[in-house]
């Protein structure tokens, strides 16, 4: 019914920063390649990390690897910005992600993010088990051997496991020439950009992410001589006076009584700032350590020099 091309002319006549997450070619068929070609916009095809012959067991559903390059190639060569997410990244085929990432680059894209494999755990004896016997080797005991945690209901790589890659990602991108995205929540703070997946900011005008966030504090930590990592920084980064208890679930709303005068948002941020009502705190993003010492709110100071090192490598 040209709902989705009515909803991009309205995006394109305000030049609103907008970006496309597809697997799809349509994109660069008309009239969509004319619109988007107008358009304050990226788009972000997305593929697993996967050997080409084994591609139509993993993404039934699309067409292969190779017309995702094509449609990379017709949208850039119309001077549409594009990203490229290689996610999930099965362990084991990591060089198959690099191979793909260097395919993407040539035709001219200018992200790339990559994200691991995470496996809900509803899923190991149904599709993941399936996925196993295609693929012709069992992924759970392989994620098993490598090192896996579970993070809320799914199980993922360790950090530890996942880290040799992501800094050979980030490496590759760099000489290749395009911004660098890490998928996997743990990495953000290594991507080039502030969002989670890529660097939309940097290659989009007029673009901005929500920053009064774990991360957001985090890279901010970065310029500072000292690395410190601290609460009352958030207050430096814009974050919602107003109330925004009707988009959480009712069980994450605080009460006001409870919120020690600051805002909902902070509020949330400070529930989980010491750690333990989550699995995350600043000290979950990797690079980033507790050290004993608290302000005087009783906020547990963090130590970014460690990230700060392994990016100015």
């Amino acid at each position: 019914m040209g709902v989705t091309r009515d909803l991009l002319c309205i995006l394109r006549d305000f030049h609103y920063p907008t970006l496309i997450s597809t697997k799809g070619a349509l994109p660069a068929s008309e009239p969509y390649l004319s619109l988007l070609a107008e358009m304050n916009v990226v788009v972000r095809l997305s593929a697993a990390g996967i050997p080409e012959v084994l591609r139509k067991m993993v993404e039934p559903r699309t067409d292969g690897f190779a017309a995702t390059i094509r449609t990379i190639g017709h949208l850039s060569e119309r001077g549409i910005t594009c990203g490229l997410r290689i996610q999930p990244i099965f362990p084991g085929y990591e060089e198959e992600a690099l191979a793909m990432a260097r395919e993407a680059a040539a035709v001219g894209v200018k992200q790339l993010s990559f994200e691991y494999l995470k496996i809900p755990g509803e899923s190991v004896k149904t599709e993941i088990a399936a996925v196993s016997r295609r693929l012709g080797y069992d992924v759970v005991e392989r994620m098993r051997r490598l090192g896996v945690v579970r993070l809320g209901p799914d199980w993922t790589l360790s950090r530890d496991a996942k880290r040799p890659f992501v800094r050979r990602a980030r490496q590759l991108s760099h000489e290749l020439g395009v911004k660098f995205g890490a998928g996997d929540t743990e990495f953000i703070p290594w991507s080039d950009g502030k969002g989670c997946c890529g660097a939309s900011e940097l290659t989009q005008e007029e673009a901005n992410h929500f920053a009064a966030n774990f991360v957001g504090v985090i890279r901010s930590s970065l310029g500072r001589p000292d690395k410190r990592v601290r609460f009352d920084m958030l207050m430096d980064l814009w974050s919602p006076e107003q109330s925004i208890g009707n988009y959480m679930d009712w069980r994450r709303r605080i009460p006001p009584r409870q919120r020690d005068g600051l805002s909902d948002w902070l509020a949330l941020m400070g529930r989980r700032w010491n750690g333990g009502k989550s699995p995350y705190s600043p000290a979950f993003f990797d690079g980033v350590v507790p050290t004993p010492d608290t302000d005087d709110a009783g906020f547990r100071i963090y130590d970014s020099s460690e990230l700060a090192k392994e990016l100015s490598g």
